[in-house]
């Protein structure tokens, strides 16, 4: 059972959502934002670690002139730590001049980010990877690796090398210290990147 801060999250985000099927995997944004949640509660993260993780993706989906708005919100709902960790942890998928970057310099930007976020953003950013990749695999088994190619982007190659910088960058975060989900990320990341080189 979620409490009632991540139950308020959810019907939060599920009020927000600006879009309900996501850009990048063509599954729905709610499910993607509860099954976040679970992995979370999984590996025991705290409350608010739960709730940013929540948040996350309803930030990552809105538009550049909504996240103002956004933000406020947030912070006036849930305190400054869950909005600091949203923050930090939301994909950079706009410059300073509010223009859309592409997917690979967004990536750049992240991992530039990331290395030196709070362990709470990180658990948010590995939470969300895990949830991911462990669907991408399960959809590969039951339809093939032309389950990715389909989506568009990124390629399969390229999320294969985003992995792998992800978990590098992870590995040498000087505050982030658990072994657990970097593992699973890192094992979930390898069967990918094999099933997309067999491919």
């Amino acid at each position: 059972m979620y409490s009632d801060p991540v139950h308020h999250a959810l019907a939060f985000a599920a009020k927000h959502f600006p879009e309900r099927v996501s850009r990048y995997d063509d599954q729905s944004c709610l499910i993607r934002t509860s099954s976040v949640a679970v992995v979370l509660a999984r590996y025991q993260t705290d409350e608010s670690t739960i709730v940013a993780g929540v948040l996350k993706q309803l930030v990552d989906a809105a538009p550049y002139t909504a996240q103002p708005t956004l933000a406020r919100q947030i912070m006036g709902k849930f305190g400054p730590v869950v909005a600091f960790a949203v923050e930090a942890a939301a994909e950079p998928r706009f410059d300073v001049m509010g223009r859309e970057r592409t997917w690979k310099a967004s990536r750049m930007e992240y991992l530039a980010r990331i290395i030196d976020a709070s362990p709470m953003a990180v658990d948010v950013c590995v939470g969300e990877e895990i949830h991911r990749v462990g669907s991408a695999l399960t959809a590969i088994r039951r339809l093939g690796i032309e389950y990715l190619e389909g989506i568009g982007t990124p390629t399969p190659s390229d999320t294969a090398w985003w992995l792998d910088a992800l978990v590098n960058a992870l590995g040498s975060h000087p505050a982030w210290d658990r072994p657990d989900m970097l593992g699973e990320l890192d094992r979930l990341a390898r069967e990918l990147a094999r099933r997309v080189n067999e491919g």
